[in-house]
């Protein structure tokens, strides 16, 4: 990119200087609209934004650590009557993963540390207590083989991509617009090289005809003639002008640029002729980005609809630990006889939940199903004039090349006419009405050959911007 840069600097020094000017290829534009344009910048940014958050939505099946610690001071004597105080100190360290299953492990272990001082102290003691376990959550109902968070994850994947793919369309929409303003300048620069190259041809006509009238060899109307078109190419060049002058500022706009002014070359437009005169058809890759996103949106329907049935009934949760329970104890002697206290412990269980609000259920489960009817006819609608568009868009391509064809062959018949009539002028055997009429019938020719091509490469680049295609 910084070479880039440098090359846009020698440019714009160059292009100071008469006579020079940088070339400034398509692709190159295009880098300068996406490093400039701030409509594009703000829905790049957009799309790597939510591309984070499609990463964000796996964080469900990541580790994660917990810890926690705990210390406990009481003087009240209220657990224990012949306690006078305890003191304890506790601390949980645990490793905690949900896997697709829907099963929700833990592996850690918990440190306890108890002081007890009771009102004879003969009975004080001490324990210390380590004990790692592993524990287990599985529910059996809503989130079994993961039911419920497989389809709050595919719900968010599906939100997610449906934002992508108009973000993606409306980027496409830029750079066609950029594409097209590039195209636009150049077919404006070269109507005007023409416009003044008729100019020239018109010019030549009206000397002509001046000095024929100062030596009496012709009539005055063949003068005026002469100069009514000389001034309306005049005009024809100054509308061209004024033609790119709108179109340098589309130009300028798209890379933030204020200024009437392109200071570079740019792609001759009309070589693109040379593409479009074999029978090249038109073939589509990919449906356009926002019948993809109205498709997500049925998704995002279907597996809402799932979560929330899920959510609204009963569930049954399986839960299990197991422990290994190291202690070193110091107790009194008088206390000897309850035992040693470092064996495995373990514990099992079920709990059962039930919603009540039976009456709301159909209501709400009949506003999910709604909401998915409703995403499944916009994608109907979405994919008819998703289909009409393109069915338009090839019969534009085959209209336009056949004109095309019939406008090189006109333009080709015009430039004959024309050298005819002109020589036929030198011999004396034609007027200056048919020698003008026949410039004019060749200007004419010529400007819709250009406008062909124009149209041409308009929808080539509509193609390949919305539906990835190629001309075959």
């Amino acid at each position: 990119m910084k070479k880039f840069k440098l090359l846009l600097l020698l440019g714009f020094v160059m292009a100071a200087v008469p006579g020079y000017a940088q070339m400034l290829t398509m692709q190159q534009y295009l880098d300068l609209v996406a490093e400039n344009n701030s409509e594009l910048k703000s829905v790049q940014a957009n799309i790597d934004a939510i591309k984070g958050k499609l990463a964000e939505i796996e964080r469900t099946y990541s580790f994660f650590l917990n810890a926690g610690v705990n210390y406990g001071d009481d003087q009240s004597g209220r657990p224990f009557p012949t306690m006078e105080r305890l003191t304890n100190f506790t601390t949980d360290v645990s490793v905690n993963k949900q896997f697709e299953s829907g099963t929700q492990v833990s592996l850690g272990f918990q440190g306890a540390y108890t002081d007890n001082s009771p009102v004879s102290p003969s009975s004080n003691y001490e324990v210390t207590d380590l004990a790692p376990f592993v524990r287990l959550e599985q529910s059996l109902l809503k989130d079994w083989n993961g039911g419920a968070t497989k389809a709050s994850i595919a719900q968010a994947r599906a939100n997610a991509n449906s934002a992508l793919y108009l973000l993606e369309y409306k980027k496409q929409g830029i750079l066609l617009n950029a594409k097209l303003a590039y195209w636009n300048l150049s077919y404006s620069r070269t109507v005007v090289d023409f416009r003044r190259s008729s100019l020239d041809r018109t010019r030549k006509i009206l000397d002509w005809n001046n000095k024929r009238y100062n030596l009496d060899l012709a009539e005055k109307s063949d003068l005026l003639q002469s100069q009514a078109a000389f001034k309306t190419r005049e005009l024809n060049l100054k509308l061209a002008y004024e033609s790119e002058v709108k179109s340098s500022r589309d130009f300028n706009r798209l890379i933030n640029v204020s200024d009437p002014r392109v200071n570079y070359h740019v792609e001759t437009f009309i070589s693109s002729g040379n593409n479009f005169e074999k029978d090249k058809k038109l073939e589509k890759s990919r449906l356009r980005a926002d019948v993809l996103s109205s498709m997500e949106d049925v998704k995002s329907a279907v597996q809402a609809q799932i979560v929330s049935q899920k959510g609204m009934g009963a569930d049954l949760v399986f839960t299990g630990q197991f422990a290994m329970n190291g202690v070193n104890k110091d107790f009194p002697k008088a206390s000897s006889d309850l035992g040693e206290m470092n064996k495995p412990s373990y514990s099992l269980g079920l709990r059962y939940t039930l919603p009540l609000d039976f009456s709301l259920r159909k209501t709400i489960d009949q506003g999910y199903k709604s909401a998915q009817i409703a995403a499944e006819r916009v994608v109907e609608n979405a994919q008819l004039q998703e289909s009409n568009d393109w069915l338009q868009l090839v019969d534009n391509w085959n209209n336009a090349k056949s004109r095309f064809a019939l406008t090189v062959e006109i333009r080709g018949i015009q430039q004959q006419r024309n050298s005819e009539e002109q020589e036929l002028l030198k011999k004396g055997r034609s007027t200056t009405y048919l020698v003008l009429q026949s410039e004019q019938d060749l200007d004419d020719s010529y400007l819709d050959m250009l406008k062909t091509i124009l149209e041409l490469i308009s929808i080539y680049e509509q193609a390949e911007a919305f539906y990835g295609v190629n001309a075959q």
